[in-house]
């Protein structure tokens, strides 16, 4: 018998995705509660949202790859990034 179990899930990355998908889940950004620190540009691990520094808010703009993994909801300290 070999020890060599197949790898269903390669990544945390595709856990999270899978897990949001299943039960509908999608981040939630409310910009006006942003005030421009852009945390969440700084810790996001798939690189989703992108500073406007011109209105000082962070755009979420790559939704489709997030892993909904809410590194950016524990790091914006305005409450402005929601998991649903």
């Amino acid at each position: 018998m070999s020890n060599d179990a197949p790898t269903y899930l390669s990544s945390l990355a595709e856990h999270w995705h899978i897990a949001r998908t299943l039960r509908g889940l999608q981040i939630h950004f409310d910009p006006k509660k942003c005030t421009g620190i852009w945390q969440c540009y700084e810790v996001c691990p798939i690189g989703c949202w992108k500073p406007d520094r011109d209105r000082r808010v962070a755009i979420h703009q790559n939704a489709e790859s997030c892993i909904a993994c809410g590194a950016c909801i524990l790091q914006c300290p305005e409450g402005a990034i929601k998991l649903e």
